[in-house]
């Protein structure tokens, strides 16, 4: 009997599932802090990781994972509400919605939450609530479309080139573009990406994360001193289908990231990352 077995008899013989309960749901707690420990050690300290509220919003399983040491990365205002809720403090939260309302938006800067810029629409928007509170403490990015290509799962990939997630870091002069909303905005202190999960190869991600990286650097060299101090990388680890085995692993993906990219693993940036 392996553990989850163990776990749904124990509450059979605790009489919690019977025949009058039609659905239960059940959470190993002593495993998901063995997992975020894992996370943890298979980083260095200048990584931040936070969990993708969308994957799990119980309110009773997000209070254990702040505990752990885990933030919160939130894609509506539903999810922000759950994640306030759960205890999580402004500085540990990171909002990511791809179509957020002007509501959205003051609320964060407001409140010191941190954003990503997902479109050029989101940027004059920003540009208008940043005059009404100049000396926020929110950490805003842009969320970049490094296309990269697809994984084995199409409808998963988000770095594809024609992603409908982010800015198309490819198209035309956009990087150009790019540079410069940075230098006009002294206020753009972090970029992100997301490239991808479930179906994604380690490589593949690794990728992705090195093209924001190049990116973030060029532009730092641009401005002439680092303004983008945060690299916030989205996606979790590919999911393994084929048994119970959890594979890759967290020291996997550090370690392929590591080969990759290597200046993220010095303290020059802190890296945030997005794990659901």
């Amino acid at each position: 009997m392996n553990r989850k077995q163990a776990i749904i008899h124990s509450a059979i013989k605790a009489n919690i599932i019977n025949e009058t309960l039609t659905a239960i749901g059940i959470m190993d707690l002593n495993g998901l802090e063995k997992t975020v420990n894992n996370a943890y050690a298979a980083f260095p300290e200048n990584f931040f990781h936070t969990f993708a509220v969308k994957a799990n919003a119980l309110i009773n399983v997000l209070k254990p994972l702040r505990e752990y040491g885990m933030g919160a990365e939130v894609a509506s205002p539903g999810e922000l509400m759950i994640a306030r809720e759960a205890g999580f403090s402004a500085k540990d939260i990171i909002f990511d919605s791809p179509a957020k309302t002007m509501a959205d938006l003051r609320a964060c800067i407001k409140h010191n939450i941190s954003l990503n810029i997902d479109n050029l629409q989101e940027l004059e928007r920003i540009d208008q609530i940043i005059e009404e509170f100049p000396e926020t403490k929110s950490v805003i990015g842009f969320r970049v479309n490094p296309q990269i290509g697809s994984g084995q799962i199409a409808s998963t990939s988000t770095a594809t080139a024609t992603s409908k997630f982010g800015f198309a870091l490819a198209d035309g002069d956009n990087r150009q573009q790019l540079i410069n909303i940075y230098n006009e905005r002294p206020w753009l202190k972090s970029i992100h990406t997301h490239t991808g999960s479930q179906g994604c190869e380690l490589e593949l991600m690794a990728n992705g994360v090195k093209v924001i990286t190049d990116l973030a650097e060029e532009i730092n060299t641009f401005i002439g001193h680092q303004q983008i101090i945060r690299l916030d990388i989205g996606g979790g680890l590919p999911v393994n289908f084929s048994s119970e085995d959890v594979t890759p692993s967290f020291q996997d993906y550090a370690d392929t990231l590591k080969a990759a990219v290597p200046i993220i693993f010095t303290n020059k940036y802190q890296v945030k990352t997005e794990f659901g």
